[in-house]
């Protein structure tokens, strides 16, 4: 067996792209954010990727007014970023046509995902004076307002754990073993990545490496999902990053928000969306999961505040 990982910068910022590339997107973005995000929600409507029990959150504090932005400099960052993806899917393009070429196309295991939500951030501002999107030597972002926008129909983006900034989809493509066309909701993480990978290629995961022991590998295979079996889901995923915390124990999922400093609890399985703090109906179930987090935090050797 062989085995590729392929990590592509794009669509991270600075934002960077080919003008032939970026000539496609000119003008897809002039309606705003708002508009966009409407647009994305109504498709996963559309073609069943969001189902009855899904709402659209509000908007996020950090977006801008529409009215207040410099329109065409906001369609040029959009365009760009657009661009970015349309030269990383050409290239993955020729990536499997390789796999064909050698005739390994029906027997490779493929798998595309992304770390996190959409960005935030925003390197550089937003004054078109000083910043355009595209050219090598300018460093800029896409920024709060398309950053919330692009999460659809979640709440927040990287570097929260709200399901904005964790959720992102993945495709796994292996024509000999996958069905084609089929949607999966059940939950899988990047750790259960080795796993499967190991499973596969019918080894065992080492316990030592040079002579030194080695922590266990997380996770779990994802092979009974990927073969359309149900995977019993994991007992809890936790999770911490630039002050914000998060668990999830089945459907259940609380949340520390940095910029409010409290707990939020949400039900997943009738709150994808997390539209519904229930934190303080439930304050039993909070304490439990925060203590939960806390020992997770305490086994990875994470050091908190509070």
């Amino acid at each position: 067996p062989f085995f590729v990982h392929v990590t592509y910068t794009c669509p991270h910022y600075p934002l960077h792209a080919k003008p032939a590339d970026i000539a496609k997107y000119r003008g897809k973005f002039l309606d705003g954010w708002e508009a966009m995000r409407q647009r994305r929600w109504r498709r996963q409507q559309d073609i069943g990727l969001a189902t009855s029990h899904w709402r659209l959150t509000e908007t996020d504090s950090a977006a801008y007014a529409w009215e207040t932005a410099d329109r065409d400099f906001e369609d040029q960052r959009m365009a760009v970023y657009a661009a970015m993806i349309d030269c990383m899917d050409q290239n993955i393009g020729r990536l499997l046509q390789t796999l064909q070429a050698t005739g390994h196309d029906r027997d490779t295991l493929v798998l595309f995902f992304s770390d996190n939500g959409g960005c935030s951030e925003e390197p550089g501002g937003r004054d078109p004076q000083q910043r355009r999107p595209g050219p090598v030597d300018d460093y800029v972002a896409v920024g709060p307002s398309w950053g919330w926008a692009q999460n659809a129909p979640f709440k927040r983006y990287k570097s929260w754990l709200h399901e904005g900034g964790i959720t992102t989809p993945m495709i796994a493509w292996w024509p000999d073993h996958i069905p084609a066309n089929r949607w999966t909701r059940q939950p899988a993480h990047i750790i259960d990545v080795m796993p499967t990978l190991v499973e596969l290629a019918g080894t065992e995961y080492p316990t030592t490496y040079n002579g030194q022991e080695i922590l266990p590998v997380e996770g779990t295979s994802m092979l009974p999902i990927l073969r359309g079996e149900r995977r019993e889901p994991p007992q809890q995923l936790a999770w911490f990053w630039s002050g914000n915390r998060a668990v999830r124990q089945g459907d259940w999922k609380l949340v520390w928000d940095k910029r409010v400093r409290r707990w939020e609890l949400y039900d997943l399985a009738a709150d994808r969306c997390e539209s519904r703090d229930l934190a303080e109906e439930d304050d039993s179930r909070v304490q439990r999961m925060s203590a939960d987090w806390f020992a997770w935090a305490q086994s990875v050797g994470l050091k908190t505040r509070d």
